[in-house]
């Protein structure tokens, strides 16, 4: 007997993961993410302006259910280079709200990694969350 998820429950379910709340993090090794990428294998940004930006589900102003994935878009966040010198940032990784994270949630390379993050600038993420995976296998 297949367990089937109304939709209703689908953004009720995010709301209850998110509830607790999320880190997005920057991370600057040139890996290719997969099903068994861990913490251990990321090297999270850490020049001068970058900080990890909490996010929670009063941030994901948008939410619903389409094609019966449920999911929830917040505003655009930036994290900031004033290291002085250009960065580069392969993507970015979803934690556990954690100072120190306990555990990846999700991760996404960046379409044309490395991204140069110029001194005095930013780069922009924009939070999407969902139950759903773009990754095929």
């Amino acid at each position: 007997m297949d367990l089937l998820f109304p939709d209703q429950g689908l953004v009720y379910q995010l709301s209850q993961i998110l509830t607790g709340g999320v880190k997005y993090r920057l991370f600057t090794n040139n890996i290719v993410p997969g099903l068994s990428t861990t913490l251990a294998g990321l090297v999270e940004a850490a020049w001068a302006g970058y900080a990890p930006i909490s996010q929670s589900w009063s941030n994901f102003t948008t939410n619903g259910v389409s094609g019966h994935n449920g999911f929830g878009i917040a505003a655009p966040i930036n994290f900031a280079n004033t290291s002085g010198v250009n960065q580069s940032a392969y993507g970015y990784y979803v934690t556990d709200p954690a100072g120190s994270p306990t555990m990846i949630l999700a991760i996404a390379l960046f379409d044309s990694a490395p991204v140069v993050v110029p001194n005095g600038g930013q780069i922009t993420v924009v939070p999407t969350w969902g139950d759903f995976s773009q990754l095929s296998s």
